[in-house]
């Protein structure tokens, strides 16, 4: 992300949650407050994107409602932000039967997790950790649309790129002494190797054993000059937008490279099967990207 600038992408997943609480049964998951931290005209020209994306990669649809609903579902990767999404809480649930109650955002974007789960108020305390201008952003719709912030939410701002997310952590009311689930979700692909190394050891050092890490990556040949015509222009996108897909994961070696920051590899969801879990039961034309991942790993 530019620097002094919030993220277009936040924007996007924001969106595609918003789409789906909007139009779509059944639900994935739930987020009755995704549109309402996006603007009437952000909103306008989100769908006026996506519209042009759906006509020029030859989507057809009778009217220009159905053509957003297939564009979203068939060629842009709505599947996988949902699916992503669900699946991290779905692992968080896991967790807090077993009494974890730490949960930490790692570039929270606008996530309305705390804002929507009025049920673990008492049980579980929240950390969103987001660059300071984004997070500036976020807490600025939050008040326009008169969301108060629950009690049990902790905002952190960090500097990605001049400090580690343990530090930022240091300077909140987490306790490293209790395992915690971290969500680190739509940011990999955006870092260099080495930032995401750094960041997976900088999260070890502050999770105890108990503790799981969530986050998504994409394979490596999204990358190359072969990937199909709608992945290229997502990165065409992103980079114009300065927030560039740069850095893909090689599932083949990802249990053994997070050995190596200290965490062990709990399981690794592919396109097929994220398709399989969420998405093949419907009939409303979802389609999981292929080159996709979701990953759960543990702090022994």
């Amino acid at each position: 992300m530019e620097r002094d600038q919030y993220s277009r992408t936040a924007l996007a997943a924001a969106f595609i949650r918003a789409q789906h609480y909007l139009h779509d049964e059944p639900k994935v998951i739930e987020d009755p407050y995704a549109h309402r931290l996006l603007t009437a005209v952000e909103m306008a020209a989100l769908t006026e994107r996506y519209l042009q994306d759906g006509q020029e990669l030859g989507v057809t649809a009778s009217d220009r409602a159905s053509l957003l609903a297939r564009t979203l579902r068939l060629v842009k990767p709505a599947a996988f932000v949902l699916a992503r999404a669900r699946y991290t809480e779905d692992r968080l649930a896991l967790a807090i039967e077993r009494g974890v109650d730490q949960y930490v955002l790692v570039g929270a974007g606008l996530d309305t997790f705390a804002f929507r789960r009025t049920d673990l108020r008492a049980r579980v305390r929240v950390f969103e950790l987001d660059h300071p201008r984004s997070q500036a952003f976020k807490r600025e719709r939050l008040a326009a649309a008169g969301l108060e912030a629950p009690s049990n939410l902790q905002f952190g701002s960090i500097d990605f790129e001049r400090e580690s997310v343990a530090d930022a952590l240091r300077r909140l009311p987490f306790d490293p002494a209790r395992p915690a689930v971290f969500a680190w979700l739509g940011v990999t692909m955006y870092l260099t190797r080495t930032a995401i190394e750094s960041t997976w050891r900088a999260l070890r050092s502050v999770a105890a054993p108990g503790t799981e890490l969530v986050f998504d990556f994409i394979d490596p040949d999204v990358l190359s000059g072969t990937a199909p015509p709608s992945v290229q222009r997502l990165r065409e996108r992103t980079r114009a937008v300065g927030e560039a897909i740069i850095t893909g994961l090689d599932p083949a070696t990802l249990a053994a490279d997070l050995q190596g920051s200290g965490w062990t590899l709990v399981e690794q969801l592919d396109g097929a099967e994220i398709h399989r879990r969420w998405f093949a039961a419907r009939d409303d034309g979802y389609v999981a990207r292929p080159r996709g991942h979701l990953a759960c790993a543990a702090a022994r």
